[in-house]
């Protein structure tokens, strides 16, 4: 690669024109007759960027679901819907295109002009003789029907989360335990053929972005056997560190790790989402004055499995976005270790932030929750949302961040990310922004938890960076990464040296 603008640093900025890669790795940096002159002997392609690109390393999304990814790219998309009745009318017009369920993602209750939750009546006319559930945005709630309505009854114990009509009849709305098990019985009828090709769909969706590795959490069966065929028959593109569902480490011992797919950890939950009101709280939510949130695992149950895990020599990345459920998870690590994961973090009070620095976690979070969560000083009030995603403290306090999009609850497209990480809403009238601009990060701070420390986060730390001897992972851009990212866009992805990408 020559005549490029290459960051091999974020700070300070450094910049050179060219590279070589070698079997896979980074070989020669910053000088173009020597890159040459190998790339003739060794009979290397080369790259000439004409003076027109920019090199970043390869974005790593620390923190998504890449089977549901696949069904977002491949279910109804209900993101920008903003009333029931659209709501309604969007699954009518896709619901042919499914062979047993009906599936969608992303509404959002506090868009809709009715200004409630849907229930089942709302979609049973528009669904009609198969079961259907559509997801909320947060992925911690859906709405199902009536004919996924009497799967609830087949459950052979009580979980939590299955809503009520004031006449206690189920509403149609469900959430976190009872998500789980309607969203398990619904993949149960898919084959694994079609899992591959949910996953190819979501890969082929992220190297278009620039996205050269993934922290893939709460794998499940299904997706593991999915992914492990896709290896088998060379299919597997981008490179994936899977967090599993603690009900399945023990199969981290029987698979072994390669360059492009390691199991890495367990991923487990402390609480549930804010948009849900299900997260944890220290004090009740401001517009629901008797709920605290929801208790996903007690403490004992997390340690359990953190020192599981810990035998099994796996990290253990644990969700927390309450202030409350972040007190167990310090409490849980405190004992079982340093090293391991916190997911989101969203809520933070100013005494945890020293008792974080004692137990030394890599934080994922996702600066784009804040433009989705535009409603949280509703939930929270104004005290309690200075404390909603404190970045800058993290980092003042010597704490790693890594960045993810927990896709598909917010969109893959790194830039979008790193506006939020940049201006926390502000250019977008976020209300939050007004409470929390000091929180805000430097360009140079955003594109290093993209990429070195997601790279951490992920447990890769042959990744991340453009550095001799790491992996030849990049992103070649049209603009300037520094003076103009919003506007940017990606030509081409490379992984391991090859393109996997290319823009028309």
């Amino acid at each position: 690669m020559i005549n490029g603008f290459i960051y091999t640093s974020f700070n300070p900025v450094q910049i050179t024109n060219s590279l070589l890669i070698n079997d896979g790795k980074i070989e020669i940096i910053g000088d173009n007759d020597k890159v040459l002159d190998h790339a003739k002997k060794e009979n290397i392609e080369i790259l000439d960027l004409k003076n027109k690109y920019y090199v970043i390393p390869g974005f790593i999304d620390a923190h998504m679901h890449i089977d549901e990814l696949g069904e977002y790219i491949n279910g109804i998309d209900l993101r920008d819907v903003k009333s029931i009745n659209e709501l309604c009318e969007a699954i009518k017009n896709k619901k042919e295109k499914f062979k047993n369920w009906i599936y969608g993602h992303g509404w959002d209750q506090e868009k809709f002009l009715e200004k409630r939750w849907p229930n089942h009546y709302d979609i049973d006319a528009c669904t009609k003789n198969r079961p259907a559930i559509f997801s909320r945005v947060d992925l911690h709630s859906a709405l199902i029907n009536e004919n996924a309505i009497k799967f609830l009854y087949s459950f052979d114990k009580e979980v939590y989360g299955i809503e009520k009509l004031p006449n206690d009849e189920a509403s149609g709305i469900i959430k976190e335990t009872a998500f789980d098990e309607i969203r398990k019985l619904m993949r149960e009828n898919r084959d694994i053929e079609e899992q591959k090709e949910l996953i190819e769909l979501a890969q082929d969706e992220l190297i278009s972005k620039g996205i050269t590795s993934v922290g893939f959490m709460s794998v499940d069966e299904k997706s593991l056997s999915a992914i492990l065929e896709l290896r088998s028959e060379n299919k597997l593109k981008i490179r994936i560190s899977a967090y599993l569902n603690s009900d399945i480490m023990h199969k981290s011992k029987q698979i072994k790790n390669d360059d492009l797919f390691q199991i890495k950890g367990i991923k487990l939950f402390s609480d549930g989402s804010l948009g849900s009101r299900t997260a944890y709280l220290s004090y009740p939510y401001e517009d629901d004055p008797q709920n605290r949130g929801f208790i996903a695992m007690e403490k004992e149950q997390l340690l359990e499995n953190c020192l599981r895990a810990k035998d099994l020599n796996l990290k253990t990345a644990i969700h927390a976005i309450g202030d409350a459920a972040l007190d167990n998870v310090i409490d849980v690590y405190k004992k079982c270790g340093k090293g391991n994961r916190i997911e989101h973090a969203s809520i933070i009070r100013e005494n945890q932030l020293n008792e974080l620095a004692k137990v030394n976690p890599i934080i994922v979070v996702q600066p784009h929750f804040i433009i989705s969560d535009f409603w949280v000083i509703n939930r929270l009030g104004v005290k309690r949302a200075k404390w909603v995603y404190p970045f800058k403290s993290l980092i003042n306090h010597g704490l790693e961040i890594a960045f993810s999009t927990d896709a598909p609850v917010e969109p893959i497209d790194p830039f979008l990310t790193i506006d939020a990480a940049l201006n926390r809403g502000s250019n977008q009238n976020i209300e939050l922004s007004k409470y929390t601009m000091h929180e805000s990060l430097t360009i140079q701070e955003a594109y290093i938890a993209y990429t070195q420390k997601s790279a951490v986060a992920i447990d890769r730390e042959d990744l991340g960076s453009i550095k001799i001897g790491k992996k030849g992972d990049l992103a070649i851009l049209d603009k300037d990464p520094i003076k103009d990212y919003l506007n940017n866009r990606v030509v081409m992805t490379i992984i391991d040296g090859n393109i996997v990408y290319q823009s028309k």
